[in-house]
């Protein structure tokens, strides 16, 4: 084990300093780190790794980086990212609080090959595969509310402390239980992704059928067989808008496309199509939403 800097605790084996890593040549890293004073670290800024970082944040707040976007990682937070994606803290700064990560170094993966473990786990290619591009199809995967994953790195830590006999197979089985663990949560938020994509586009899609329709929220609400509460809540959680000014955007964005592939159309015949009640209420909304008059706009595309 490294020396410890003043403000630190823990456990940190690597490659410099493999400790029972030995034994576990596909742990590139493992550690378990308690801050106590926020400290800079250069180790700590944005890197690549060639292997899949996994962190978990057991208390503190850190200020985390994934490729090009700012995340903030709190107690019980999950991060995963591949040997190809940017991470790291962008100051360089670990806050007082624990962090737990292994990176594991895998036989293969890449954007041009799929995920393999290697020879030292039973766990089919199939899954590995599947994995992998669950993995891959983010830029980085943030879980919050990760507390089951906890008891995955409190085993790994234990068994590589005290080194007991076959500590390896059991640090093996705990790291595949932690991988399938992985795999059962993509699995169902890709699900929930995938449920949520197409809810959003049937909504588009009535929406866009009739855009003179007034629409009134119930009556939306209740062609998707929900309470307008429970409705409401949903379009909003997933587009960031209310349903109305939801549907006022989506007019918008049709009034757009019409000045774009018409600059020379009558801008109350556009206002007409897509379900405005005058040229004024048109103008004063365009406006609102885009920073510009339609006027401008169809000007600026000519």
């Amino acid at each position: 084990m490294n020396s410890l800097k003043s403000g630190e605790s823990g456990i940190w084996w690597h490659e410099d300093n493999k400790g029972p890593l030995e034994k576990i040549p596909f742990f590139k890293q493992f550690g378990s780190m308690k801050f106590s004073k926020v400290r800079m670290d250069e180790n700590m800024r944005p890197h690549l790794n060639d292997g899949i970082e996994i962190h978990f944040i057991e208390s503190g707040k850190y200020d985390w980086v994934i490729e090009d976007k700012s995340v903030e990682m709190l107690p019980d937070d999950l991060s995963v990212t591949a040997p190809w994606h940017w991470n790291g803290s962008p100051a360089g700064k670990m806050d007082m609080g624990q962090i737990n990560w292994i990176i594991l170094k895998p036989e293969k993966f890449s954007q041009s090959e799929p995920l393999d473990l290697g020879l030292w786990t039973s766990l089919t290619y199939t899954f590995q595969m599947r994995l992998g591009e669950m993995i891959a199809h983010e830029k980085g995967i943030v879980i919050r509310k990760a507390k089951a994953f906890q008891k995955y790195f409190d085993g790994i830590r234990h068994e590589l402390l005290a080194q007991r006999p076959c500590y390896d197979i059991i640090v093996v089985n705990l790291l595949e239980n932690l991988l399938i663990e992985l795999h059962r949560h993509l699995s169902s938020r890709q699900l929930k992704m995938n449920e949520d994509g197409s809810f959003i586009k049937t909504l588009e899609e009535m929406v866009f059928e009739d855009l003179t329709e007034k629409w009134p929220v119930e009556t939306l609400a209740e062609k998707f067989g929900m309470g307008k509460t429970k409705f409401t809540e949903k379009v909003k959680r997933l587009t960031g808008y209310p349903p109305n000014s939801y549907i006022i955007n989506l007019k918008i964005e049709k009034a757009k496309d019409l000045l774009r592939e018409d600059p020379s159309c009558n801008l109350s015949e556009v206002a007409y199509h897509c379900g405005f009640s005058s040229l004024q209420h048109f103008t004063t909304t365009f406006s609102q939403r885009t920073g510009a008059t339609p006027g401008r706009f169809q000007h600026g595309n000519i």
